[in-house]
């Protein structure tokens, strides 16, 4: 009897483990597997980031257990996690399922001993990917915010990061296109939103702070005709104050040589917007109230015409 007691609250016990409930997560993995937007992302990522998760699992020859994977038919191996145990399937049965932080099975998976591709969560309904590189930087954000601010600098984290996009916007990048030219145009080009995330991500002087994910990027290329490119760049909406762009609008002209960079600006009053220019000097140019969003293309066209005909 004393025995029958003992197993039965073992398998009490072992219930409790994997009786993880996740109504919020699910919900928001099924606003974003419905949008497929930044905003939707970062409200999905920063939930899941302090959520506790089921990991399938074996035994190895150590009698240690380790996670299971998933092959796809590129041979790219994927880390399975659940939200609750209803999501995982009946079959194949797994011998082990461990309740584990998200946390935890990031830093497993970004594991270059394991060499797998990323995770995918909930596989046999919403069946959503994170890779590698999305997971890295879940896990550098975490780490920052429990290691607070950044040592003898005397900023919050907010503030910082106000502070870095200015840099960015308006002195490193049009920095770059002046210095690199059309090099830079066709990087951007061809690597458009993840190859703009990373070039984000290695202005940042504290790694380890930055936060933004690649979808939260967008890059358009329009080629005018043979010798007029422009590209057009849309920023981050989180920490977006005054001053910091919306988006900018790259222009080369092949025949010239010359790069030409433009600004929509967020300003103090929420209706208006600004059209700016950060010119070779690395100064600030103001043209004037933005035109509405439709419309900024060709009003950037006509600048850059306008000037021709004059010159």
């Amino acid at each position: 009897m004393e025995n029958n007691n003992k197993e039965t609250n073992e398998q009490v016990d072992i219930e409790m483990t994997i009786d993880v409930k996740n109504k919020e997560l699910e919900e928001l993995l099924d606003d974003y597997n419905e949008h497929k937007d930044a905003p939707h992302l970062t409200r999905l990522v920063n939930h899941i980031a302090i959520s506790r998760v089921l990991v399938p699992a074996l035994m190895n020859d150590d009698e240690q257990p380790v996670p299971c994977f998933i092959q796809n038919k590129n041979g790219e191996l994927y880390m399975p996690i659940y939200t609750s145990k209803e999501q995982i399937p009946e079959e194949p049965k797994s011998p082990i399922i461990i309740n584990m932080p998200f946390i935890a099975v990031a830093d497993m998976a970004t594991n270059p001993e394991l060499n797998v591709t990323g995770i995918v969560i909930n596989a046999f309904s919403g069946n959503l990917i994170f890779k590698k590189q999305l997971l890295e930087k879940i896990m550098r954000v975490e780490k920052a915010k429990r290691e607070g601010d950044i040592k003898g600098v005397q900023l919050t984290e907010e503030q910082y990061h106000v502070l870095t996009r200015k840099q960015v916007e308006f002195t490193l990048l049009p920095k770059k296109l002046f210095d690199e030219g059309e090099k830079l145009m066709d990087e951007i080009s061809d690597g458009k939103e993840e190859y703009m995330d990373q070039l984000y991500e290695d202005f940042y002087q504290e790694k380890r702070l930055y936060p933004y994910l690649e979808e939260e990027f967008s890059v358009m290329t329009m080629n005018l005709n043979e010798n007029l490119r422009i590209l057009r760049v849309d920023f981050p909406e989180r920490y977006m104050e005054v001053p910091s762009c919306y988006r900018v609008y790259l222009v080369w002209d092949k025949e010239k040589e010359e790069g030409r960079y433009f600004t929509i600006e967020k300003t103090e009053n929420s209706d208006e917007r600004l059209l700016g220019e950060v010119v070779e000097e690395i100064s600030h140019v103001d043209h004037g109230t933005a035109p509405v969003e439709g419309a900024e293309l060709q009003t950037i066209v006509d600048l850059v015409m306008k000037e021709e005909v004059e010159a």
